[in-house]
């Protein structure tokens, strides 16, 4: 054949099969906080560490990575939404508005600092995060209340999706929201984004209160 190679004439003839994961990868994945994961580990926080508490309701009704909180500067928090500025992909660079049941407490953090950041009692690891320190502590904590591997900071985040999917919110609307990537040329490439005030209606479909029984109807408690 003077050297030539040929391919197998009977290759990329089938699909390729599907590849099936493990019980092992399943049950390794990581789980998704619910409302009263997010009680339990919220009275659980020592009360001195107010600085925790604070990081976790945050976190729960922001949907932010942990780091991308532990950088929030307070130039960059106006009086109803976060701009996510420094996130580690371009779809990450997002505005998210500012929940009414964290308004009070972003107001007190604000008010509290002379600081550059949002908490600036956190320092720079050598690898230049800021979330490091508290990060270990958030794990011990939930360990302690004996949540393993699958249950990180990063559930609240999984939690936060979880409700708006229940919410029935469209998955574009939700990506433009946890700073997902939009697949798609309309929406992907064309569209700058959601309105803010679409954004605020989206996010305020969050709601990690303990629901409570009255008269045979479900209420939400303050």
């Amino acid at each position: 054949n003077k050297g030539l190679t040929l391919p197998t004439p009977f290759d990329d003839i089938l699909p390729p099969k599907n590849k099936k994961k493990s019980k092992a990868e399943i049950s390794s994945k990581r789980k998704a906080f619910r409302i009263t994961d997010y009680h339990k580990i919220l009275e659980a926080c020592p009360a001195q560490d107010t600085l925790l508490y604070a990081l976790i309701v945050l976190g729960a009704y922001t949907g932010c990575r942990i780091e991308e909180l532990c950088i929030l500067k307070i130039e960059n928090i106006t009086k109803d939404r976060f701009e996510v500025i420094d996130a580690k992909s371009e779809a990450g660079w997002r505005t998210v508005p500012i929940h009414p049941h964290i308004a009070d407490l972003v107001h007190t953090l604000k008010s509290s600092t002379n600081g550059e950041y949002l908490f600036p009692e956190l320092t720079q690891n050598k690898y230049g995060e800021r979330s490091n320190a508290i990060g270990k502590r958030f794990g011990r904590l939930k360990t302690k209340l004996g949540y393993g591997r699958v249950h990180v900071f990063h559930s609240f985040r999984y939690g936060f999706s979880g409700q708006l999917e229940n919410a029935m919110i469209q998955q574009t609307q939700a990506s433009r929201l946890t700073g997902h990537k939009v697949h798609g040329m309309t929406y992907g490439l064309y569209s700058d984004g959601l309105a803010f005030e679409r954004l605020r209606e989206v996010i305020e479909h969050i709601n990690w209160k303990l629901p409570t029984i009255q008269s045979s109807t479900y209420h939400y408690s303050n």
